[in-house]
């Protein structure tokens, strides 16, 4: 039990630590992380649906909407539908400016990551990034790790309801 504490402790550091420091380093560029976050994905990958945002992001499609509305506001991003293949669907895609932008966070984040690193022995270095990369792959096999990456959740069950029998014999009535 020890050792799960030591870990979840260790994780819990890491995380408060890292976070701050991205926070600090990226708040001068005017933009939340998850706007950050975002910005960086799209230069990374491509325009991509909203969907398609909030499953790589892992967060919920109604956050990522409200997200996608504040920076294409600020002439960040752009929607547009796809006139070749389904008009239903909308990409959302960087302007000149928000790549200009996520160009920037981008090198942010890799300079603190150059310091980081460069506060490790070189010989540590490597036995590091595996250890990171088992973890990585330690919490996507977990469920609730799948159901944050896109893939599908196990449904919940449904609850049960009492029957009424009066409440269905007049939504029958109505029906006709």
């Amino acid at each position: 039990m020890e050792t799960t504490n030591q870990f979840r402790h260790a994780l819990t550091r890491l995380y408060q630590r890292f976070s701050a420091l991205q926070r600090g380093e990226k708040r001068c560029f005017g933009v939340t992380m998850t706007q950050c976050l975002t910005l960086e994905l799209l230069d990374l990958e491509g325009p991509k649906t909203v969907r398609g945002l909030a499953e790589s992001l892992g967060l919920d499609t109604t956050t990522v909407t409200r997200v996608v509305d504040v920076i294409e506001r600020d002439g960040l991003v752009r929607r547009a539908r796809d006139e070749r293949k389904d008009r239903r669907l909308v990409f959302v895609s960087l302007t000149t400016r928000g790549k200009a932008l996520a160009e920037k966070l981008e090198g942010c984040a890799a300079d603190y990551c150059r310091r980081i690193l460069g506060a490790i022995p070189p010989n540590e270095r490597r036995t590091i990034l595996r250890a990171l990369e088992r973890l990585v792959s330690a919490i996507d096999g977990l469920p609730a790790a799948q159901g944050a990456q896109g893939k599908k959740r196990p449904s919940k069950p449904r609850r049960q309801t009492m029957h009424n029998p009066v409440k269905k014999a007049a939504g029958k009535r109505n029906r006709r």
